[in-house]
């Protein structure tokens, strides 16, 4: 599927943090996110009973060399697989739990907010970058909407995010999250 382009927001707050996961639990409230369904094989199995019959079809498809030299492949995301599949979805953290390798392609992927980027971050647009988009530091909501809706708000890396504050005049009024997430 790739990366898809995404973005939320929230009234102004202070705490960033806090608004992060206001916006996680309102995308989750509302169903704004992508939903694999749960294994019905892993569902069926026992772990052990999943991790062998996967390793089985691993091992068959492996180049007859690789056996040869007696090497072992890992299991680790296939437990990680079958343990997503029982995992009981209650929240945003939960979900990502439960699909731990394609993400939600929504701001529930993002869960912490740093000063460089990092995945699954979301970070500050830089000033230089506000100041090329909206010739300001303190955007308006309607630049800030229009910029969103229009071609979204770039310049970070795949599983990362970035926020950003607009302003009703001299007033903080939202904060804008946006990144590229999800697979």
């Amino acid at each position: 599927m790739g990366a898809s382009w995404w973005s939320a927001r929230t009234p102004y707050q202070s705490d960033v943090r806090a608004a992060l996961r206001q916006a996680r639990q309102d995308a989750y409230d509302r169903g704004d996110f992508c939903r694999d369904e749960p294994s019905a094989e892993a569902l069926a199995m026992t772990e052990e009973e999943y991790v062998a019959r996967h390793m089985a079809d691993m091992l068959a498809d492996l180049p007859q060399e690789l056996l040869d030299e007696a090497w072992e492949p890992e299991d680790s995301e296939i437990r990680e697989e079958w343990r997503a599949a029982h995992v009981k979805v209650t929240g945003p953290d939960t979900l990502l739990d439960a699909q731990p390798f394609s993400g939600t392609h929504s701001v529930i992927d993002m869960v912490g907010v740093g000063d460089e980027p990092g995945e699954r971050l979301v970070t500050p647009l830089p000033g230089e970058t506000l100041d090329e988009l909206f010739g300001t530091r303190r955007p308006s909501v309607a630049a800030v909407e229009e910029a969103v809706g229009r071609c979204g708000i770039d310049g970070f890396g795949r599983d990362q995010g970035a926020y950003l504050v607009a302003h009703d005049g001299d007033r903080p009024a939202f904060i804008y999250f946006g990144g590229h997430s999800g697979d």
